[in-house]
């Protein structure tokens, strides 16, 4: 199947899935959502996942929605349809309670890396709810828009003082003097594989260090690098028109993006 829906109990068709206008999530975009890639019919990272979806529920308030065994079934129902080709899983909640989950193939992208652009004065450090997957996802959504309208694949975020946040749809890590480099999660969404690149950085003998990169450090540095749930470890060949480091993949990203894959966490 090309899409599979799971919406409140039940397998549906995709044209006959629809929520209430009174739905939190329609409404307000009040609600919660996970992106994972399955493999071989199983989501590698899925429980933490849940464990992040579970957080931002009992962080942000959001009650009643479903239990994580619910979500679990859900997901399983969904996998049991798709066989064993990638596809991108989608779980959304709200208070209604709504639990959606859906599932759709998914191909990687066999580019050796993508371009970027900044945009000053698109993260703010101190905004908490932005630390949360929410449904309210327009400004990156902007973001991405604006980075595909000059021609590059995403935008990175920065605060007013050109200090490095995150991507529009991923976090960012950069490498300087061989050491890993991301910003704290602070106004942006601690992401579940960068937790496991950081991990697997301090696995491997990587040093890594989390602080604010101002705007000189992440401009010159050696490679940068986008992780996400879907596509894992993507390297950035371009910021801004200008190559970073050689302008081709750099070692560090190499030995981490083929490091998560032999494990199955680039999901």
């Amino acid at each position: 199947m090309s899409h599979v829906v799971w919406l409140d109990g039940a397998l549906v068709p995709p044209d006959r899935a629809a929520l209430p206008i009174t739905d939190p999530g329609v409404r307000w975009g009040d609600g919660l959502f996970e992106t994972m890639r399955a493999t071989q019919g199983r989501v590698p990272l899925l429980e933490r996942h849940l464990a992040r979806l579970k957080a931002s529920i009992e962080a942000l308030g959001l009650a009643p929605t479903p239990s994580g065994t619910d979500v679990r079934a859900a997901v399983a129902a969904v996998l049991g349809e798709i066989g064993g080709d990638p596809h991108r899983v989608r779980v959304t909640v709200t208070s209604r309670p709504t639990l959606l989950v859906e599932a759709t193939p998914y191909a990687q992208d066999p580019r050796p890396g993508v371009t970027v652009i900044s945009l000053t004065g698109a993260w703010w450090p101190g905004a908490e709810i932005r630390e949360h997957k929410t449904l309210s996802f327009a400004g990156h959504r902007l973001a991405h828009r604006r980075a595909v309208a000059a021609g590059a694949d995403h935008a990175l975020l920065l605060d007013d003082a050109g200090h490095l946040g995150e991507a529009d749809s991923a976090n960012v890590f950069i490498v300087a003097d061989a050491t890993l480099l991301t910003a704290p999660v602070e106004g942006i969404l601690g992401g579940v594989t960068r937790e496991v690149v950081l991990e697997t950085a301090g696995a491997e003998g990587i040093p890594t260090c989390v602080r604010h990169i101002p705007e000189a450090g992440w401009r010159t540095c050696d490679e940068m690098f986008l992780t996400s749930g879907l596509a894992g470890v993507t390297p950035v060949l371009a910021v801004d028109g200008a190559p970073v480091g050689d302008g081709v993949p750099g070692p560090i990203t190499g030995r981490l993006r083929d490091a998560l894959a032999h494990a199955g966490d680039g999901a």
